[in-house]
């Protein structure tokens, strides 16, 4: 495992075809898991890592053990979901993989100092009554082990060697189906050498949780080692530490912050809410959000809207450039032909990462990370009208009636029967029978033509909308080649089905008849990834 900063571990299953005649399932899936990871400060997955992966139906194994290795931002090997797509089971996994199968007792490295401290992260995580699915199986992976992290000032004038804690038992018995762990009686305490984070002035070390009275050593380099010991201390699973030293040619004075965090509380992305880290500043026509500023419009409604796309990246997150990953975040794209832009469709799409292009268009979010969940299902689907989401604070992703007001026509809602048609809306145009996008841009909403990453159904396989504008659909000649189809995010959802689980969402249609573009409220697939703007919450 590399050293960088990661945010929580999901566990998903997703569809790799191999054709079956099972009729519960359409296609055997391969059970893949897609690393998101708890917060862990300082490690995540790299290329060749290994987990072991254990899936129950009932009281027998489906699959015991089974290694997945870490390859292109997913985990993957050669196990398929079972054909019973109804059945459910329960599943298992853990970091570090061992061959000899799912450990009853956890031994910490002594030497920690290379790869010694990520072999001694062991991390584990439990999902019941999971059935085969594209969707999203998320499991919320946690530290069953301690961290330790000292902070070192040396006023001694030698550098420092070495660092060790000792008195603590490095064996732990393990029960991964209750993710708990507990010090192993037989166990003998032993020394452990903290690895090096910076050189001469911070060091880690994972521990086995217990109570202990450490003595912390500290080795210079002219040959003296100084030492103290501290007061003893419950260390719990999962929690942090911190210890702040100070080395004298005198000797070494520690303090003991005590645990500060716990590794699955330091703080939650994806989808929540923004941290309190992520800095927001609000101006007359503008904020600052993250560091980044964003324009933002009142509109005669008196509502308040972001005049441009959202470009904010959670932490934990990367966008893909690749629409059939399963990566939640999107770069825009743009539109390319052979020759002139003169069809419906462009030949293909082509991501666009640099930096100018990103300020203008945004990214593409699927609704789960936008919203701030883990995971969204039929049951849970209807919870999310008017969440904050990733949206700063004051502020809220759209809901169907924020859009509603704008464009004057919808789809119809739960209860509801044929259009519904608001013509007090404010950017409502009879003519067209819906709001007209020519007539947001003329109020300074700025509307952003991004296309949308599309997925229609859970199985269906993800792809940048080709959708263009030319001279057969629209009067705007100037905005030729540009993605004649965006759709931009509500929060509020629309319906489920058995394969199509859906969201309202504002979007655009340029025709023949409608040559300025008709914006109405539609729906789309709660997996694809669609553009973002935030609204303000009502005084």
């Amino acid at each position: 495992m590399k050293k960088s900063i990661a945010a929580f571990l999901s566990l998903a299953a997703m569809i790799a075809c191999q054709k079956t005649e099972n009729p519960g399932l359409q296609d055997y899936s391969t059970v893949k898991i897609a690393p998101v990871i708890t917060k862990v400060t300082d490690v995540n997955f790299e290329e060749g890592d290994m987990i072991g992966l254990t899936i129950m139906r009932g009281d027998a194994a489906y699959a015991e053990n089974e290694p997945l290795t870490f390859s292109d931002g997913v985990f993957s090997g050669n196990l398929l979901w079972y054909a019973e797509a109804a059945e459910t089971s329960d599943i298992t996994a853990y970091y570090p993989y061992s061959a000899d199968g799912m450990p009853a007792t956890f031994s910490v490295a002594a030497d920690q100092t290379g790869s010694g401290y990520q072999a001694s992260d062991l991390i584990a995580g439990t999902k019941p009554d999971v059935t085969p699915s594209a969707t999203a199986v998320t499991v919320n992976f946690r530290h069953l082990l301690t961290k330790i992290l000292l902070n070192i000032t040396n006023d001694s004038g030698s550098e420092i060697t070495a660092v060790k804690l000792s008195g603590s038992k490095l064996t732990a018995d393990v029960n991964l189906d209750a993710l708990t762990v507990s010090v192993s009686d037989a166990a003998e305490a032993e020394d452990i050498t903290a690895q090096a984070v910076s050189a001469g002035s911070q060091y880690r070390a994972i521990v086995i949780p217990q109570t202990v009275a450490f003595r912390l050593s500290v080795t210079t380099a002219d040959g003296k080692t100084l030492g103290q010991d501290l007061a003893s201390t419950e260390l719990k699973s999962g929690g942090q530490y911190a210890m702040t030293a100070r080395i004298t040619q005198e000797g070494l004075k520690v303090t003991v912050a005590g645990e500060i965090d716990n590794w699955t509380d330091e703080g939650e992305i994806g989808p929540d809410v923004p941290s309190e880290e992520v800095t927001f500043e609000e101006f007359d026509g503008y904020f600052i959000y993250d560091g980044e500023r964003y324009n933002t419009v009142t509109l005669a409604n008196g509502s308040v809207w972001m005049a441009e796309p959202m470009r904010y990246i959670p932490e934990g997150y990367t966008p893909s450039s690749d629409p059939t990953a399963d990566s939640h975040i999107w770069y825009p794209y743009m539109l390319e032909n052979d020759g002139e832009a003169t069809s419906i469709n462009a030949s293909r799409a082509v991501a666009l990462t640099d930096e100018e292009s990103i300020k203008e268009k945004g990214y593409l979010y699927d609704w789960a990370i936008a919203l701030g969940t883990d995971e969204i299902t039929p049951e849970n689907a209807v919870t999310f009208e008017g969440a904050q989401g990733i949206c700063p604070p004051g502020w809220h992703i759209p809901t169907r009636a924020d859009f509603f007001n704008l464009c004057g026509l919808s789809n119809a809602a739960q209860g509801e029967t044929g259009n519904q048609i608001n013509e007090e809306a404010l950017f409502y145009d009879s003519t067209y029978g819906g709001g007209k996008w020519t007539s947001y841009d003329e109020a300074g909403w700025n509307y952003v033509l991004t296309g949308a990453r599309m997925k229609s159904s859970y199985t269906g396989t993800a792809k940048y909308q080709l959708t263009q504008l030319y001279s057969g659909n629209t009067s705007l000649e100037d905005m030729y080649g540009q993605s004649g189809l965006t759709y931009i995010m509500s929060s509020t959802f629309y319906k489920s089905g058995t394969s199509n689980l859906q969201f309202f969402a504002q979007m655009t249609t340029f025709s023949k008849t409608y040559p300025e573009g008709r914006i109405n409220v539609s729906f789309a697939h709660y997996e694809s990834g669609v553009q973002l703007r935030c609204v303000k919450d009502a005084e």
